[in-house]
């Protein structure tokens, strides 16, 4: 069985996605906003947490198991709803949004645009990364992939709390 992705690094820090309290544990959410007053909670990888929830299989998604599970709720059911954005750099110019840590210590991020097409090839060329779509110039898409977490630089997370629109 694949290992659960985990919503935080290994120091404690939450990585980049959306939360909430559901019955007192804390689960990563498909959304922060109810769609016909329900929350979808995700538990990427790992054995089902239970009987009731859903499992699928997405077979090539970054940075994630392609096993995931899922259970919706009632929205009122959960509690501290919020995102976290964790992002980082390499330099000017080389902005990342931090997504994922694998069991070596290194870090899955993409790119924030604007970052020049020619960093984006370097990181295509040195380090493996992917383009978002391989149809569209480089200038216009985003790349991902895996860096070792002492290449980034300046990481800073940020709590964005649920507020009802």
């Amino acid at each position: 069985m694949d290992e659960p992705v985990i919503m935080w690094r290994k120091d404690g820090t939450k990585l980049t996605g959306n939360y909430g309290t559901w019955k007192g544990r804390e689960f990563e959410l498909w959304s922060l906003k109810p769609y016909e007053g329900y929350l979808t909670l995700v538990q990427n990888g790992g054995d089902s947490p239970g009987p009731e929830w859903h499992t699928a299989t997405f077979p090539n998604r970054f940075a994630k198991t392609p096993l995931a599970h899922s259970l919706d709720v009632p929205a009122d059911e959960v509690t501290n709803r919020h995102s976290i954005e964790v992002t980082g750099n390499m330099g000017p110019g080389r902005n990342f949004m931090v997504i994922a840590e694998d069991h070596e210590g290194k870090l899955a991020v993409e790119s924030i645009d604007p970052m020049a097409a020619q960093y984006k090839r370097q990181l295509i060329n040195n380090h493996n990364f992917k383009p978002f779509s391989e149809n569209e110039p480089l200038e216009h898409v985003f790349v991902a992939g895996w860096l070792p977490a002492d290449r980034i630089r300046d990481i800073n997370v940020e709590t964005i709390p649920f507020g009802s629109d």
